[in-house]
């Protein structure tokens, strides 16, 4: 378990009071997560009274969030960064990471981790100690453990864990849920980026986190060949028809209208039949070109993922066949890429999410 061991090195060198209890926790955490489901009063009413101990404690984490493994993180209660109408929605976060997860024998699997790590000398602990500790806490059922004593008081740590990726979006998510409290008209937000940077992902769980949301997907609208004029073609993002998204989407939803667009299909080539869509307040447009100059006026928040190229290409080949892989290396990464540069995308955005750092499939476990 490569990640894991570098997460337990990293923590030791972070964390220096760190017991052994504390080492065990964070590797229960890892496994089995935040831990019984809640309500969303539950979560609220407990990050509330959390937020304010740490106001008064003037709580100053060094990080916003911290990898434990399993796909998990502990993002830290930071009062420089949240205020009490944020909670709402961390309070959602939390309910979504708290479903069950994780099994008695992957917890044994990191535990074996921590003492191999102990007996090579790579963690601040004795080996002797830590096997005498695990034959005890199976005896008694391998149960959550508190933090020491010296951890409570040397850090005052306040924290949830919650899922990694859902950590990794807390701009963007904030953003989104504080534009949503300006107001009482639609809200259009525009999520564009690079391939396998995440665009979907976050789509998706935003819409389960937020209340009446609509997601749509850029690419419904690519350019039909009779409109593939190679004058067209040669701009940057060329290849998508602009001209419909706006009459189709965008202008419906400002009105706070239904939409009934058509999807352009680029297995077929063929374009579908309307399909109408009920009007509601938050709508998500994400897909590559959702940033185009002739659609960023339409929307209020501009949102822009990103990853290496090692990532990026590691990703799809991960979800896509060779045949397919080849085109998007030798066809659609180009064209990406030269639309980013030639309309300077990035730097339209209000806010900018790195993926890289998210763990691959392999990772979480």
């Amino acid at each position: 378990m490569p990640v894991l061991r570098r997460i337990l090195s990293l923590h030791a060198q972070r964390y220096p009071a760190m017991e052994l209890r504390d080492y065990i926790r964070l590797l229960y955490q890892s496994e089995f997560g935040p831990g019984h489901p809640v309500s969303l009063q539950e979560a609220l009413e407990s990050l509330e009274e959390e937020l304010a101990l740490a106001q008064r404690e003037s709580y100053a984490p060094e990080y916003a969030a911290e990898a434990i493994g399993g796909g998990l993180c502990r993002s830290h209660l930071d009062p420089r960064l949240l205020s009490r109408e944020d909670l709402p929605l961390l309070s959602r976060c939390l309910v979504h990471s708290s479903q069950p997860r994780g099994t008695l024998a992957g917890l044994w699997r990191k535990l074996g981790t921590l003492s191999a790590m102990a007996w090579a000398g790579e963690l601040p602990l004795d080996p002797r100690e830590v096997d005498l500790f695990l034959a005890l806490y199976d005896s008694q059922g391998c149960p959550p453990l508190h933090h020491s004593d010296a951890y409570e008081e040397t850090y005052r740590p306040h924290y949830r864990v919650i899922d990694r990726d859902l950590s990794l979006y807390a701009p963007a998510l904030l953003a989104v849920d504080r534009l949503l409290r300006q107001g009482e008209g639609p809200v259009l937000i525009a999520v564009d980026g690079r391939c396998a940077s995440g665009k979907t992902t976050f789509a998706q769980k935003a819409a389960q986190l937020f209340e009446a949301c609509n997601v749509f997907h850029m690419d419904d609208f690519f350019l039909p060949p009779e409109k593939r004029t190679p004058q067209r073609l040669a701009a940057p993002g060329g290849n998508v028809d602009y001209e419909r998204a706006a009459s189709e989407l965008f202008e419906p939803l400002l009105r706070g209208e239904a939409v009934a667009h058509r999807r352009f299909d680029c297995h077929t080539m063929t374009m579908g039949r309307p399909q109408g869509i009920p009007f509601r307040r938050l709508n998500l447009i994400e897909g590559s070109y959702a940033l185009h100059p002739a659609l960023a006026g339409y929307t209020q928040l501009h949102i822009f993922f990103t990853c290496s190229p090692q990532i990026q290409l590691s990703r799809l080949e991960q979800r896509e066949s060779p045949e397919s892989l080849e085109r998007f290396k030798d066809r659609w990464i180009p064209m990406e890429e030269a639309y980013f540069d030639g309309l300077a995308v990035e730097k339209q955005a209000d806010v900018i999410i790195d993926t890289s750092r998210l763990p691959l499939q392999e990772d979480f476990t």
